[in-house]
């Protein structure tokens, strides 16, 4: 299980995130769910450790986040931005199996064997030779979904992931992250794409003004009951 206890985030004297809570677990998708600027995706930073909070803490069984390595938590969590950061002078080859490289110090030839194995897995290992350029919003979000998973993280976030999608590359994204929740990963997104929420809700945290106002356990909650989460999913 992951686990926020308490996080604040400052920026610029601004409270970003106030003493926020959470937890997410394995074989469930936890979606973060808000209007822009409530921030959604600064909590999934924090948690990536691309931002240093100023109080609280992130468990992951138990541990805290911040006494592990680089290494280690590059290991554990692995973070798929909005705008996906693929090196655009590298194929997408290259580009799943340099962190397996400079991670895992796989030689060369394993770690392309294994990129590619995982780049199959999501249907894209016929364009393991090109450049992300000629990729569509689409294609190249799975390349950073396979480089992602090439660790084998235990958890998966993903930032804003519809944002460059169509309904097609949506549905396909939408059963490649169930199938990582029903592989036994924790998966962790943010989103205000209500069409998406709508197919991927699982366990919904709803964020205003830095703070969740509410949760909403999708597999037990009662889902008629009253709730700003079913108001704002427009159930």
């Amino acid at each position: 299980m992951l686990a926020g206890k308490n996080i604040s985030f400052n920026y610029d004297n601004n409270c970003v995130l106030n003493t926020i809570s959470f937890q997410a677990q394995p074989q469930r998708i936890t979606c973060f769910i808000g209007k822009s600027g409530a921030g959604k995706s600064t909590l999934l930073r924090c948690i990536a450790g691309l931002e240093k909070i100023n109080a609280g803490l992130f468990l992951f069984d138990q541990n805290s986040l911040a006494e592990l390595s680089p290494q280690a938590r590059a290991q554990t969590i692995g973070f798929v931005a909005q705008q996906f950061n693929l090196f655009p002078h590298m194929t997408v080859l290259q580009n799943c199996a340099q962190p397996l490289q400079l991670v895992l110090g796989l030689e060369q030839k394993q770690a392309e064997t294994k990129a590619l194995c995982i780049l199959a897995s999501l249907g894209m290992e016929a364009y393991a030779n090109v450049y992300p350029a000629t990729l569509s919003g689409g294609q190249q979000q799975r390349v950073a979904i396979a480089r992602a998973l090439g660790l084998d993280p235990a958890v998966l976030i993903l930032d804003e992931p519809t944002s460059a999608l169509d309904p097609e590359n949506t549905r396909i994204l939408v059963e490649v992250l169930q199938q990582c929740a029903q592989n036994g990963k924790i998966v962790i997104v943010s989103s205000q794409d209500i069409a998406f929420l709508k197919l991927i809700r699982d366990w919904v945290y709803l964020l205003e003004d830095g703070k969740i106002v509410e949760s909403l356990d999708i597999q037990k909650d009662p889902i008629d009951r009253k709730s700003c989460i079913q108001e704002f999913l427009r159930l």
